[in-house]
């Protein structure tokens, strides 16, 4: 019996299989032989959806990340990420602050990497401080030793919150005219930048405290916690020269436990994120609860009703799968992709900057149907302190 020579498969036939392959499957594919390897690096074909990983903290300057399909670590040597705060992760980048508070975004798989510019400082009285006080914190042999501790714990902490949600609206290694959103600083202000500006586009019109960004149908909609009138508000704008932002004739009442309070996160408390599935913009609301630690105990999830200003609120998710966390939300259609619990929420800890020993605590699956949760990670597994963990797409295209 005449056995067939795979290494002999026609190209073609060879790149229409790679589309089907999670990516740690295509690497192992393109180490097969080197007509395989060629293929692989032709890259014609886009990949499944890929389940994403969880990006964790810095090991003997590796990047830490858990490939949650296969239940392993990978640990990457990628310089731009040694040493970086995680504050956002979209389209399979990464975006990160050096000590330096410089901003970047990385794809950690084809080591390609964005300088964006620096958000403006945030605290008043402090405007213009960044360029002239790096070398003085840097330098702690030259400095009086209370200032460059003020600098330190100054710096540590604006690499921590100066940006809190970092957003594409295309992938840039598919499209060069992208759009970044960020909402960064104290008051949680929105801002965009495009390739080729040299600063961060403020938007007009906004309240304080957003909680949320998403792109949808061309546009950029935020979400307002309910504070003062146990309401959510959405307001939304387009990115352009004069770019000011109008209120939706939307409001979505706080479902849930009502002894959660977003103003006092040392208590209960609530979170709102924006997620686009099924041709719709959905609300989600996450409920924590602060007793020893901090746990999640529920999600409620609302589709917006954006023309008729109203919305309802979903018994379950159409069997999708919601990744949520400081990423943009990932959701994986059971369709094309069936590894995943389906009408589930997984979500990662928000909690950073703490000194306690273990620190991934409030990692966990929802169930949407018999509103449980299950773990995915050990909880008492240590991550880098500066940043939470955060959900990245491999994206090797």
């Amino acid at each position: 019996m005449c056995m067939a020579n795979w290494s002999e498969l026609p190209c073609d036939i060879l790149e229409h299989l790679t589309s089907f392959l999670p990516v740690q499957d295509y690497h192992r594919f393109s180490l097969v032989c080197l007509n395989w390897r060629m293929v692989a690096k032709q890259k014609r074909y886009s990949p499944i959806q890929q389940i994403p990983w969880l990006a964790l903290g810095t090991e003997e300057n590796k990047r830490k990340f858990y490939n949650l399909l296969e239940d392993r670590h990978y640990y990457l040597d990628v310089p731009n990420l040694r040493d970086k705060v995680l504050c956002g992760s979209s389209y399979g980048w990464l975006f990160t602050l050096d000590r330096k508070l410089k901003f970047h975004m990385v794809n950690p798989l084809t080591r390609k990497c964005y300088d964006l510019p620096t958000p403006p400082p945030f605290l008043e009285g402090d405007l213009g401080m960044y360029e002239q006080d790096v070398p003085r914190f840097l330098e702690a042999e030259s400095e009086d030793e209370e200032i460059h501790e003020f600098l330190r714990e100054f710096f540590e902490e604006s690499q921590r919150i100066l940006v809190v949600k970092s957003i594409f609206d295309y992938d840039p290694s598919t499209r060069p005219d992208f759009t970044v959103v960020i909402l960064y600083g104290d008051d949680d202000t929105p801002a965009f930048w495009r390739p080729g500006d040299n600063a961060w586009t403020d938007i007009t019109g906004l309240p304080r405290a957003l909680e949320d960004i998403a792109f949808f149908d061309g546009k950029v909609y935020c979400v307002q916690p309910p504070i003062d009138n146990n309401h959510s508000v959405i307001y939304t704008f387009e990115v352009g020269n004069d770019p000011k932002a109008t209120k939706v004739e939307l409001q979505v009442p706080r479902h849930g436990n009502h002894n959660y309070f977003i103003e006092d996160r040392y208590q209960n408390f609530s979170v709102n994120y924006l997620v686009v599935f099924d041709g719709k913009l959905h609300l989600v609301e996450r409920f924590i609860e602060r007793t020893e630690h901090r746990l999640t105990t529920e999600f409620v999830v609302h589709e917006l009703d954006l023309e008729g200003n109203n919305y309802s609120t979903c018994q379950h998710i159409n069997g999708h799968t919601i990744f949520l966390g400081g990423n943009a939300p990932v959701v994986i259609n059971p369709c094309q992709f069936s590894h995943c619990m389906k009408d589930t929420i997984y979500f990662t800890d928000l909690e950073f900057g703490h000194k306690e020993l273990y620190g991934a605590e409030d990692l966990g699956i929802y169930d949407m149907i018999s509103k449980s949760i299950t773990p995915y990670y050990p909880r008492e597994v240590f991550h880098h302190t500066l940043s939470a963990p955060i959900w990245f797409t491999p994206n090797p295209w």
